[in-house]
């Protein structure tokens, strides 16, 4: 073997760190936006924020989509259009209300648990609605992590804290109502791209969230220039929605949705970090067991799923496999894939 042929070898061998540090940048954007956004919602109305921030995000989403031409959403069939309107409200609408106010409400660390339960919401929806099936390993997962977040969620209402324990309430619903929206999703992604739904989506919600804001508008425009407003608005309008989504559509892209779910374990570790720094906020030992049954349970349900699709790939794709080497040859089995 000659030098260069040994050379390219080991380049080829040498990981490639971007998408990992892309993935780790998204899990900080998205862990540190929680306790920013209670920093700013002390000092402006949850309404007012909320359409400020969302004006910015529809912005850089659109400046974002704009490649993938988001205004040929006009031309597809009526249906189409109708799926996309039904997940902007879910998703754009009724989604970001509730996380908003779930945030305001509810402590940073258990905001940042309870929305890491999405996947597991997100599977018993598909079960319903998609007829997926769960294998025994997942619905072992699943029970774990709901224990976990009937821990967490519960914690604050056996201590009689009311706000806290609204608050964490709604923010279980704002995480059952983005799994509807990601349900809804898988019937419109073969059809639109992520970043032109996300894009018409937030745009077709700015009026409605404008008119729920409309009283206390004029109010929170006055507080604007108060450092303490502006930074956690653009933080959270530019960063957490358009900038990570970008820098997350890489990750996946690059590294797999299965090695990308890693990294979005750490968003509740890296929000009750930022949250003790930021705002003092202490962490529990039930937040911590619930925590660990949470991401534990989640971790389990990953595994199951992608032993699910190594399976079906190695059936499907019986020639080379991603997870084979090329040069170990493999014999397709004989038997079909169940496709139900």
């Amino acid at each position: 073997m000659n030098s260069s042929t040994t050379q390219s070898s080991a380049t080829q061998r040498s990981p490639n760190l971007l998408p990992d540090l892309s993935l780790f940048g998204v899990a900080l954007i998205w862990g540190i936006n929680l306790p920013v956004m209670k920093v700013g919602l002390d000092h402006i109305n949850v309404y007012a924020f909320n359409a400020i921030r969302l004006f910015i995000s529809a912005g850089v989403l659109l400046a974002i989509a704009f490649r993938d031409r988001p205004w040929k959403v006009f031309q597809l069939p009526a249906k189409t259009k109708w799926n996309i309107f039904q997940y902007a409200v879910i998703a754009s609408g009724l989604y970001q209300v509730l996380f908003l106010l779930g945030i305001a409400y509810a402590s940073s660390a258990n905001a940042a648990l309870i929305m890491s339960t999405v996947p597991m919401w997100t599977a018993l929806l598909a079960l319903v609605f998609l007829k997926e099936r769960l294998s025994r390993l997942a619905w072992g997962g699943l029970f774990i992590a709901l224990a976990g977040t009937l821990i967490v969620t519960g914690q604050n209402g056996i201590s009689g804290n009311s706000d806290d324990s609204l608050g964490n309430l709604i923010m279980l619903v704002a995480a059952l109502v983005w799994a509807m929206g990601t349900v809804k999703s898988r019937q419109l992604l073969g059809e639109v791209s992520p970043l032109t739904l996300s894009a018409v989506s937030s745009v077709s919600m700015l009026p409605l969230h404008f008119v729920i804001a409309a009283p206390y508008l004029a109010g929170g425009m006055t507080t604007m220039a108060d450092p303490q407003v502006w930074i956690p608005v653009i933080y959270s309008g530019v960063f957490s929605t358009g900038v990570a989504l970008v820098m997350w559509n890489y990750g996946v892209r690059e590294a797999g949705a299965a090695h990308a779910a890693i990294y979005q374990n750490l968003v509740p570790v890296i929000a009750m970090t930022s949250a003790f720094i930021v705002r003092g906020e202490s962490v529990t030992s039930v937040q911590i067991v619930g925590g660990v049954l949470i991401i534990g349970g989640l971790v389990v349900m990953r595994k199951a799923r992608a032993r699910k699709l190594a399976v079906v790939r190695s059936r499907l794709d019986c020639a080379t496999p991603a997870y084979v080497n090329v040069a170990t040859p493999i014999k397709c089995p004989a038997e079909k894939v169940d496709s139900r």
